[in-house]
């Protein structure tokens, strides 16, 4: 079940944000990215408050209010623990590999935690075939390139991808591609709205994907939200696809009951054509036996 909504922003002082964290107020939403095809390949990880006057807030309310106190790595952390306490309760066992994205801000960044906590996020959730990507803002999370460099490659070591986030709306930190293996270039929704129509931005989502390429990287397309987008960033070789054309962000719980039942779809379609492939096979050696 979804949690309400309300409008009404709640008070952001320092002593109610340390009580929002010490009730464990923030949430884990979950918004599906998709491949080509449409299928489910992974998610993003998007905060949410659920104040307790105040109603559901987006992070555009409370984010940067986090950061200027210092209490965004603190609220992020709090976030995907209780995703993992979530997905453990579902006892969801993937078959295929899925990845969860999430943004990491400036301070985990910037720290010498961040690998090691997220490796104990995938300890605790116990999936094989599940892995986790880091987001880097392209707004706000300058590090410098030898600390850029070493955190490439601790994740690289630890098999955890890297994403640039919001890719070509903030300060271009371009010495980021050239530090480590980047994983994925993240599209803005603000390219993604002005596209098929305007035809300078396509040309420049065109040079976005060229580029990735050059890095052996793949580009998630932010914001998707009409078949004519899809259908022509599909054509330009985007491969990754997130926005309400395929799904608003849902509650962790709303999210993992919809992965069990896409699951149990797919073994019942597998199973319907096993059997209609059994009967036709049945029929054809009867025939051949009629002959």
């Amino acid at each position: 079940m979804p949690f309400p909504t309300v409008s009404t922003a709640p008070p952001m002082a320092r002593a109610q944000l340390l009580q929002a964290l010490r009730e464990r107020q923030f949430h884990p939403f979950l918004q599906p990215i998709v491949c080509a095809a449409g299928r489910w390949q992974g998610a993003e990880i998007l905060m949410r408050w659920q104040h307790p006057q105040a109603g559901l807030q987006v992070p555009g309310v409370f984010i940067a209010r986090l950061a200027e106190q210092g209490l965004l790595a603190a609220a992020t952390r709090q976030m995907l623990q209780q995703l993992s306490m979530s997905w453990t309760g579902a006892g969801l066992a993937l078959r295929q590999p899925f990845f969860l994205s999430f943004n990491a801000c400036a301070d985990q960044l910037r720290g010498d935690a961040l690998v090691s906590q997220c490796e104990a996020l995938l300890h605790t959730m116990q999936q094989a075939s599940l892995r986790l990507m880091i987001e880097m803002p392209e707004r706000g999370g300058d590090i410098a390139p030898a600390h850029c460099r070493r955190l490439f490659s601790q994740c690289e070591q630890a098999d955890i991808a890297v994403a640039l986030d919001d890719f070509g709306i903030g300060d271009a930190r371009l010495h980021q591609l050239a530090s480590g293996r980047i994983s994925c270039l993240k599209l803005d929704r603000s390219f993604v709205a002005a596209t098929p129509a305007d035809s300078l931005y396509s040309r420049l989502i065109e040079k976005i994907v060229a580029l990735a390429a050059v890095f052996n990287a793949s580009v998630t397309a932010e914001g998707v939200e009409t078949l004519a987008q899809w259908q022509w960033l599909r054509s330009i070789g985007v491969r990754r696809f997130q926005g309400y054309y395929f799904a608003r962000p849902l509650a962790a719980a709303d999210f993992l009951g919809q992965m069990v039942q896409r699951r149990l779809a797919r073994k019942t379609c597998a199973v319907q054509r096993t059997r209609t492939s059994a009967s036709k096979e049945g029929a054809a050696s009867w025939r051949a036996g009629k002959r």
